[in-house]
């Protein structure tokens, strides 16, 4: 076609990507072509399975239009995985993919749901064949939209590990044979006379299956399956590991972890060589601000400075500090220290909020000087200066986030972690009752948190301190502070001019 203008704008290694401007119809599309020789170039042939290891680069046309959508699709759908992550901690995989698979169809990404909820590859119809290229094209797409940004790469990381993880788990025994099949994993499963030998260590291995007889077991090498040796959850004889077909989802969510790792750099290589095509970095820049991971979440507004100094950490620990940090703050007057565990949790939530390392120093010296001596202050100096990035490797630590801290360890002197989850019925109930709150409302944040419901339950409480409703749960205490900082100064300052309700 002469109304065709070929232009060459990246290069996935040996894997060429053509861009034409249609000048017609001023439709962009883009072609793949990937450097493996295929069977067949029928998309069936490429797609015959609902599930996807990614392993190669996607081939065919598509609109830059349609490229746009499928990605800004797939990173809705990462971000609901993340977020029913965190809300259902205490939920089980197969649990949590329904959970998103019934928010996928609510908000209208049917295609995901369908995908989501795939026993395995029994239907290959034209609309499965295209719901897979578009799964497959979309993952590429984030994959080099994040690839030099390492919070957003960690981030993209670990919500399509969990995504793999989940969408494993609804394969039926026929779809996990296909998917072996498909990828080429050598696995095979043990027969009837070996599992008669060893069905005793069988039942010690596996005590959660009841049924041996009727359950597949894989004779698999040890050294794909680490986590589950750690977990003394199988048999291991001679080098191989027997893994129920119930576990088998561990082998292979590792081995999507490695390969997703070491499939980076090729896509950083696909972003350098698209830099200068506006088509493409338009989108990717729309798709990078809109991955929010929530990592670094220090205070910058120099308005907000204004209010946080020494002299207002106690105002500030009662009026808009999450209880988890207020809990910290009681502690450490009261008692003039506090475990490692707690000094750490607490002295980066400070760093968090802009406290300054000079004041930083003041503050612990004030409380821990009066239970020790000078020497004994100077090595907890230390540790204040290295989480404020002076000491030791210098890194820039951020405070932590809320799964972070829900996945502390808390022994019987300790204060960190997370209250809504470690914190003991009664002294939960009397940590309550101090910030003011009655029994109706103790009685909403304790149930929520008896369920396991514990960013809900921190929520609830925002919402009955600050007298207001928040449709969006914190991940992070600092951004839970942030937000009360500006609800309360907005508020402050609306009465001054009459503006409040």
């Amino acid at each position: 076609m002469n109304s065709q203008l070929p232009i060459y704008c990246a290069c996935y290694k040996f894997k060429w990507i053509k861009c034409y401007e249609i000048s017609s119809n001023m439709v962009s599309t883009m072609t793949f072509q990937v450097p493996i020789k295929l069977s067949s170039r029928n998309p069936g042939d490429s797609y015959p399975h609902d599930l996807q290891l990614y392993r190669n680069v996607p081939f065919g046309e598509i609109t830059l239009e349609e490229l746009q959508e499928i990605s800004e699709t797939r990173l809705k759908v990462l971000s609901l995985v993340e977020r029913i992550h965190l809300q259902k901690l205490t939920m089980s995989v197969s649990q949590r993919r329904v959970a998103l698979i019934e928010e996928l169809y609510k908000q209208g990404l049917n295609e995901f749901g369908r995908l989501i909820k795939s026993s395995g590859c029994k239907s290959c119809t034209d609309m499965d064949i295209r719901i897979r290229r578009r799964d497959h094209i979309s993952h590429f797409m984030l994959r080099s939209t994040v690839v030099f940004n390492e919070s957003k790469k960690r981030w993209f990381f670990k919500q399509e590990a969990r995504l793999f993880k989940w969408r494993f788990s609804s394969l039926d025994n026929e779809g996990i044979r296909q998917f072996m099949h498909i990828n080429n994993f050598n696995f095979s499963p043990i027969s009837q006379n070996e599992k008669e030998n060893i069905r005793e260590h069988l039942h010690m291995s596996s005590p959660n299956i009841n049924d041996i007889d009727n359950t597949q077991f894989y004779r698999i090498p040890f050294f794909h399956i680490a986590n589950l040796i750690r977990k003394r959850k199988v048999f291991v004889m001679q080098g191989e590991a027997f893994v129920p077909e119930q576990e088998m989802a561990f082998v292979f969510v590792s081995y999507f972890r490695r390969t997703l790792i070491s499939s980076f750099e090729v896509a950083r290589e696909a972003r350098a060589n698209l830099y200068n095509d506006e088509r493409f970095t338009h989108i990717f820049t729309y798709l990078e601000n809109n991955i929010l991971t929530q990592n670094t979440v220090l205070v910058r507004e120099q308005e907000m400075q204004q209010y946080i100094s020494l002299d207002k950490l106690d105002e500030l620990a009662e009026t808009s500090y999450p209880l988890c940090m207020r809990v910290l703050h009681k502690a450490l007057r009261k008692n003039h220290h506090l475990t490692h565990g707690g000094r750490i949790q607490y002295c980066l939530f400070l760093k968090g909020m802009g406290l300054s390392l000079s004041d930083a120093m003041t503050f612990w010296k004030n409380e821990f000087m009066k239970i020790m001596d000078d020497t004994a202050f100077k090595e907890h100096t230390y540790y204040i200066r290295f989480n404020y990035g002076k000491e030791g490797s210098r890194r820039d630590y951020q405070p932590y986030k809320c799964l972070r801290i829900l996945e502390s360890i808390v022994g019987p002197r300790d204060y960190h972690g997370c209250p809504f989850k470690h914190m003991l019925h009664d002294t939960f109930e009397e940590e309550l009752t101090n910030c003011g709150f009655n029994a109706s409302e103790r009685s909403a944040i304790m149930k929520l948190s008896k369920d396991g419901q514990y960013f809900a339950a921190c929520n609830k409480y925002y919402e009955i301190k600050h007298d207001c409703l928040n449709d969006t749960l914190f991940e992070h205490p600092n951004i839970y502070f942030n937000e009360s900082m500006k609800h309360r100064t907005a508020y402050h300052y609306g009465s001054e001019t009459g503006d409040a309700v």
